[in-house]
């Protein structure tokens, strides 16, 4: 179908961030398009008594009535709901909702189609405000504990006679006990290795298993207080048939050269500490940077108060849910959604602010920067700069690289331009 010209068009603001328009298209045009899609379906028609394309016109438009009518509206509609969008500068953000078509007999067309809009902006500030860092210096305990905690991920268990105490881990299978004294498969488990008295106040099933050693048919009674968090267990006294393949002994590997030339290639238990305090620096100065962003677009979003589109909001929460879902844990959506709103209302303010700030200041993105990016994905994923420039060959990768470099560079932009107090923890 070729541009549509004869158009009227009424756009009303129909909420913060929808509008709706009003369509009406000439009937020659929409006679036009008929013609058009008569002369096609000729072509095309099945009719009994006559070859493709020799079937009379008026028998084609009575036999494919309807259909000629459907295809029509859709092209029509299409091209001039395009059309109207063009020459109004509007960019719907979802699918329009497309209402009240009337054809009449003349072959006038008119529709209303509703549809949401990105809002209308205007920063008024988003410069001089006061933010502070927290500072926070590494201290020799949680040295001490990522050490330990390393120690603990290279632990062996070695088969140990006698019962359970506090600490030691038990290779079992286990079942629920109903109330006939049957087991069931209600929490059936086989095959697990369960530490005994875990430190976990919580852990009740853990701490009842203090005490057995190894044997089949063990059974042992817990009572889940009403408050209990897992709504499948609060509020019952639940009996477990337990058996009991072996106890294990927990043992941690020696804290020396060996250990750490393993865990981290270097020499000595200070080289090891050393590291160690570099990472733990790294990480809370990652933590302290991405709190004082957050606090400075708060502030900014807090300044400046505009509606964010419900539709960008609802795929914010779906992609959040998505990436739970991703990492293997159930999600209850009808609590997930409402929780989680807040924040993915703020984030596409932030995103909306950035592209706002972006154009305020005329942020650009070089070649050479682009180039830069690409270098240092090469050095952190260990691959010739080469190969990774054939991932950004697509219009979609290099779009969201060119996006990834616009927003460090508005963020850096407001750090430069806000007032940053520095703070110890």
């Amino acid at each position: 179908m070729s541009e549509v010209t004869d158009l009227k068009v009424e756009v009303t603001q129909s909420g913060p961030c929808e509008r709706t328009i009003d369509v009406s298209v000439a009937a020659e045009t929409v006679k036009a398009e008929r013609e058009k899609l008569v002369g096609q379906f000729r072509k095309q028609a099945k009719i009994k008594g006559f070859r493709p394309g020799k079937a009379p016109r008026k028998l084609v438009e009575t036999t494919y009535a309807d259909s000629i009518r459907e295809e029509l509206l859709q092209n029509v509609v299409a091209e001039s709901f395009q059309q109207a969008l063009k020459d109004n500068e509007l960019a719907p953000l979802d699918r329009p909702m497309v209402e009240k078509v009337d054809l009449d007999d003349d072959f006038k067309l008119n529709y209303t189609a509703r549809f949401e809009v990105s809002p209308d902006i205007e920063l008024k500030k988003y410069t001089g405000f006061e933010i502070e860092k927290k500072n926070h210096k590494v201290t020799d305990e949680e040295i001490d504990k990522t050490i330990e905690d390393i120690r603990d991920q290279q632990a062996h268990f070695s088969p140990k006679e006698g019962t359970a105490e506090k600490g030691d881990y038990l290779l079992l299978d286990f079942r629920v006990v109903d109330e006939d004294g049957q087991t069931s498969d209600e929490g059936k488990r086989d095959n697990q290795l369960v530490m005994a008295g875990h430190e976990d106040k919580l852990a009740l099933f853990s701490h009842a298993l203090v005490g057995l050693g190894e044997g089949e048919g063990q059974k042992i009674e817990v009572d889940f207080p009403e408050d209990y968090p897992d709504e499948t267990l609060k509020g019952r006294k639940v009996t477990y048939m337990v058996d009991v393949k072996g106890v294990r002994e927990k043992k941690l590997p020696e804290l020396d050269e060996n250990f750490t030339k393993q865990v981290a290639g270097v020499d000595s238990v200070e080289e090891l500490r050393n590291m160690v305090r570099e990472r733990l620096e790294q990480e809370i100065e990652r933590r302290a940077d991405q709190e004082l962003e957050e606090s400075l677009f708060r502030k900014i979003v807090e300044e400046n108060q505009f509606d964010v589109p419900p539709s960008l909001v609802e795929a914010t929460i779906q992609q959040q849910m998505a990436n739970v879902r991703r990492q293997g844990r159930e999600v209850d959506e009808e609590q997930f959604a409402p929780a989680v709103r807040p924040m993915a209302e703020f984030s596409v303010r932030r995103e909306y602010i950035i592209n706002e700030v972006a154009k305020a200041e005329k942020v650009e993105i070089s070649d050479e920067e682009v180039d830069e990016r690409m270098q240092q994905f090469a050095g952190q994923l260990g691959q010739p700069v080469e190969e990774v420039r054939k991932d950004f060959r697509g219009r979609e990768a290099m779009g969201r690289l060119q996006s990834m470099i616009l927003v460090d560079k508005v963020v850096d932009f407001l750090k430069q331009n806000n007032t940053i107090t520095e703070k110890e923890d």
